[in-house]
């Protein structure tokens, strides 16, 4: 159950990547980009969750507006990362 739930929020996460962009959503990508450090920091010694991090901390600079140059890597990263804990 809660491998879904983290499933879905992964797919979120990797939605606010495509709305941070376009300076859409604001305050709800600032709590998942939080939501995404947190998560990374307690799973810390995972190697998925090493790039969780690098993605919550990039999502953060994409708000602040950063170029958003790898955004859809970390997009992509998201989404696989949440359809594959919901199907698989």
């Amino acid at each position: 159950m809660i491998v879904k739930f983290l499933g879905v929020m992964d797919i979120i996460v990797g939605i606010a990547f495509i709305l941070a962009q376009w300076s859409f959503g604001y305050h709800i990508g600032l709590i998942l980009a939080i939501y995404v450090i947190i998560k990374a920091l307690i799973f810390i010694t995972d190697f998925a969750s090493i790039i969780d991090l690098i993605g919550g901390i990039y999502l953060l600079l994409i708000i602040f507006g950063v170029h958003q140059i790898f955004a859809v890597v970390f997009l992509l990263w998201f989404l696989q990362k949440g359809f594959f804990s919901l199907f698989i």
